[in-house]
């Protein structure tokens, strides 16, 4: 093995040919489900570890509590697979109600150790298996074990441990600036919507439903035009009330200017633009005909700003309604830009989430990893009615909730991925759950990496034979781009 330098409390060690000489501190623990192993644990404390040796899940539960260990080894054979109710934590029978996979899932969960798991290379074909080693682990070995490779990795696996890195933060639309996360194909056309509407000078009108981020479509718009070094002034018309709202947009001798003036040579954003009183409305239509804002007892002020307005998909009923002006809406409508709900852009989900994640993730008060792949499933078959601000709103509130190194459903308040529910073909049990969900979750992980298998299976933590056989076990085809259910 060449040298190699590991961070081990604020000293470098070295690891030469002749073999490992480190200092004794460095703790593992090492857990033989199955038992035959036990060469494994005396290669690692040959080469200078302290090893914990444990058998059982619930020997392995109260060593961690008694031992600070940084790094742990388990390993996984065919005989631990074995159906829940037929093993007790010891290995004999008896009725426990969990299986091992299940037991080793729980534990994992309670203590976010830098894992490494050693396993039979049939048993990683079990999906159980291929979530619980990508939920958790730092990597894994094949039996039989090279120990040498796998002490190796263990050292890695402790010197990454003191740095704790944090997840990559996903790639956010450089086109819309620091605000917009997606790489779906909807989200790539909103971004050079909006690079193309920066560019010209005239209204725009945002539409979308509650929670889509009209207000940072809105901001792109301004920080990506010849205004950017201007002020970017907002108003909501839904919280201004109708009595203050005119004083509050175009001033008064006693309030001074209003947000017009406030945004002159910039830009102005008014959200919620259905909810502006008619004599408002008609006092916008003239300033947007003559460029000047007359307040009592004072000359008109000429003001040049460009106004940006937002509003839900229903402006359109407004105006056939007259609750809104439609010489007033085809003014402000000239460019028109429409932020598709988060249900039509599911790929980013997991993007969006792992953004949110990074951005809060000091606000838990323990160490978490990331989300779970229940979690990421659990998310991609809500349907989020609340768009991309329930998203954040969810999130945060796991961040706060979650007990264990990664996050669950429960956490997220999605439970056990509830919304399939919705479904016109309700299932009727939990197979029928367990099947739509994963096929689903295939199929979106699919999408997002364009149908290409190698790089999907590689996401998911499975081989490609293992990615094919699940593809036909649910009916997930990847010639066509359209959605299909999951057969049965």
């Amino acid at each position: 093995m060449n040298a190699t330098h590991n961070r081990e409390r604020g000293t470098v060690k070295t690891n030469s040919a002749s073999g490992d000489r480190l200092s004794v501190d460095r703790k593992t623990l090492f857990i033989d489900l199955s038992g035959g192993q036990g060469s494994i644990a005396e290669a690692i404390s040959a080469a200078q570890w302290k090893v914990v040796a444990t058998t059982t899940v619930e020997q392995a539960d109260s060593a961690l509590y008694e031992n600070a260990c940084e790094v742990g080894v388990f390993t996984l054979q065919q005989t631990d697979l074995e159906p829940a109710n037929t093993l007790t934590s010891s290995g004999g029978a008896g009725s426990t109600g969990y299986s091992r996979i299940e037991e080793l899932e729980n534990l994992l969960n309670r203590h976010p150790l830098y894992w490494v798991a050693v396993v039979e290379p049939e048993v990683i074909e079990d999906e159980r298996v291929a979530n619980l080693i990508s939920d958790h682990c730092h990597d894994y070995h094949s039996l039989p074990c090279d120990t040498r490779q796998l002490i190796g990795t263990l050292g890695h696996a402790y010197g990454m441990s003191a740095l704790r890195p944090k997840p990559a933060v996903p790639s956010v639309g450089s086109v819309a600036g620091n605000f917009m996360v997606g790489n779906s194909d909807v989200m790539k056309n909103l971004f050079a919507t909006v690079s193309k509407s920066a560019r010209a000078d005239a209204p725009v009108m945002i539409t979308g439903q509650t929670g889509t981020g009209k207000e940072l479509v809105g901001r792109a718009l301004h920080d990506q035009s010849p205004r950017r070094e201007q002020p970017f002034v907002t108003l909501s018309c839904a919280t201004v009330p109708a009595t203050l709202i005119g004083a509050e947009l175009f001033g008064s001798a006693e309030t001074g200017p209003g947000r017009i003036e406030q945004a002159d040579g910039g830009s102005l954003f008014l959200d919620s633009i259905t909810d502006l009183p008619a004599e408002q409305q008609m006092l916008l239509l003239r300033f947007m005909q003559s460029g000047t804002v007359e307040r009592s007892g004072n000359a008109p002020v000429p003001v040049d700003v460009r106004i940006i307005t937002a509003c839900s998909n229903s402006i359109d009923e407004a105006v056939k309604s007259g609750a809104f002006r439609e010489d007033l809406y085809y003014r402000l409508n000239i460019l028109h830009i429409e932020i598709p709900p988060l249900r039509e852009r599911i790929g980013d989900v997991d993007s969006l989430a792992q953004y949110f994640f990074e951005k809060h993730v000091e606000e838990s008060p323990g160490r978490i990893k990331g989300f779970s792949q229940q979690a990421k499933i659990a998310m991609h078959q809500h349907d989020w009615p609340g768009n991309v601000r329930e998203l954040l709103n969810r999130v945060r509130q796991a961040i706060v909730m979650c007990e264990s190194s990664l996050i669950q459903p429960v956490d997220l308040g999605l439970g056990s991925g509830t919304a399939t529910e919705q479904d016109s073909d309700e299932p009727t049990n939990l197979d029928e759950v367990r099947a739509k969900a994963e096929g689903e979750f295939i199929r979106n992980a699919l999408e997002r990496n364009y149908n290409n298998v190698t790089e999907t299976a590689s996401q998911l933590g499975v081989s490609r034979v293992t990615l094919y056989r699940l593809m036909k076990k649910y009916g997930v085809n990847i010639a066509g781009s359209g959605r299909r259910s999951v057969s049965r």
